[in-house]
């Protein structure tokens, strides 16, 4: 970790927010010593909060569940692309193509989720979400540092989410809605790395193009049969548009299929996903491809857990001639994360991940692309945590992207 430090602060436009992260660490670490004290207090409150809004003796019941996350953060190596969607970087919306991004800035992502159960066995979930990460700046959903969190309605309420859950038998789960996300409809995550962790590419089960969490209209089921679990569903992007609609052969759609086996201590999962991103014809598109993923973990114990994940990609049609500076053409990606759970305090986690930053080519001259994280959870009560991390992205073709931030979330 000191050589860690060490090379970040390297770079002149990080050294301030360092000074600054090195602050904020000061406070949760005394919130840590202090945790015993302070667990108990924040519980109660909790649970009574959340039993407020739901009556299990009688249906329809509805339990509602708020989460709030702040991130202060920088990074050094990304240059404005003089495109839209900046304006969750404190105003620097404005800035010409080659302004180079080199301040500390202030993001906020809020979720408010519904969850009504009419049976006591289904489930309609309802999620309302408003946050300010501008879609192309670093931290945001199509920035070269995207962060898990990251959401940007442009400080609008927006419905994120909208779907409908109820067993078939014993064995069959039905999922289905007009708002959703790939992973809402599989019968496992392969993981046990923190999905709230800190990158977006690091928290796909190391198979970015299998779990690639598209979002829209969908539906899938799963069964199960003891530790054998199986899924098959499909996302639709362009669902609700009128000009193109649901299932469409120009419709963006994927369909994923999961074959998983789920033991105490472990977990391992093969998936297949096919995705067109609507194209009728035979012209190479990077979007528009089959995709295999192997990941699993395994947990050592109570405290300490380990994921990995490979993916290997395969487009419908390829560049030709094979060239460097042709990118449609088969590549892999791949991820390892180890979670420390009650890390030197309980209730505090330590993660590091690392894995490719972007799917890899075999290409003559390409650089192997990378991306690490390191963090660590400060629990200040049930309902609070703060969380410091550092990461690195390395991709084909640009500047090292280096990061420092502090994430706080609210759980209510």
């Amino acid at each position: 970790m000191p050589g860690l430090l060490t090379s970040l602060t390297s770079f002149p436009r990080i050294k301030g927010f360092m000074r600054l992260l090195h602050k904020l660490l000061i406070a949760p670490s005394l919130l840590g010593l202090l945790l015993p004290l302070s667990a108990n207090a924040g519980g109660e409150d909790h649970k009574g909060h959340h039993g407020d809004h739901m009556n299990m003796d009688s249906y329809p019941s509805t339990m509602f569940m708020g989460k709030t996350t702040f991130v202060v953060g920088g990074v050094d190596g990304v240059t404005d692309s003089g495109m839209g969607g900046m304006g969750g970087m404190g105003g620097m919306g404005g800035m010409n193509s080659s302004t180079e991004m080199d301040a500390t800035v202030f993001n906020y992502d809020t979720k408010l989720m519904f969850m009504t159960s009419f049976t006591g066995e289904d489930m309609l979930k309802t999620a309302i979400r408003i946050g300010n990460f501008g879609m192309m700046e670093p931290f945001g959903m199509m920035g070269e540092a995207r962060l898990d969190t990251a959401f940007n309605s442009n400080d609008s309420l927006d419905l994120h989410k909208a779907y409908y859950q109820f067993p078939m038998g014993e064995d069959i789960q039905i999922t289905f809605g007009p708002k959703l996300r790939q992973d809402d409809l599989l019968g496992v995550w392969p993981s046990a790395y923190p999905g709230d962790g800190v990158l977006f590419v690091l928290n796909q089960a190391g198979a970015s193009d299998t779990y690639s969490k598209k979002m829209g209209a969908g539906a899938g089921i799963s069964w199960t049969n003891e530790k054998l679990v199986a899924s098959a569903l499909f996302v639709s992007e362009d669902a609700s548009n009128s000009s193109i609609g649901f299932l469409a052969d120009e419709g963006k759609d994927h369909i994923t299929t999961q074959l998983a086996w789920v033991d105490e201590k472990f977990t391992l999962a093969a998936a297949y996903t096919k995705a067109d991103n609507g194209k009728t014809h035979d012209c190479p598109d990077v979007n528009d491809y089959s995709s295999y993923g192997i990941s699993g973990s395994y947990k050592f114990g109570d405290s300490y857990s380990l994921s990995a994940g490979m993916g290997w990609k395969s487009p419908d049609n390829e560049d030709s001639p094979d060239t460097s500076m042709n990118k449609v053409e088969p590549g892999n990606t791949w991820m390892l994360g180890f979670l420390w759970n009650d890390a030197f305090v309980e209730g505090n986690n330590l993660g590091v991940g690392i894995g490719t930053a972007e799917t890899h080519r075999d290409d003559s001259g390409y650089d192997d692309p990378l991306a690490w994280e390191a963090f660590y959870d400060f629990t200040v009560s049930d309902s609070i945590r703060i969380t410091p991390a550092v990461f690195v992205i390395e991709k084909d073709g640009k500047d090292d992207v280096k990061g420092a931030l502090v994430k706080t979330t609210f759980r209510f």
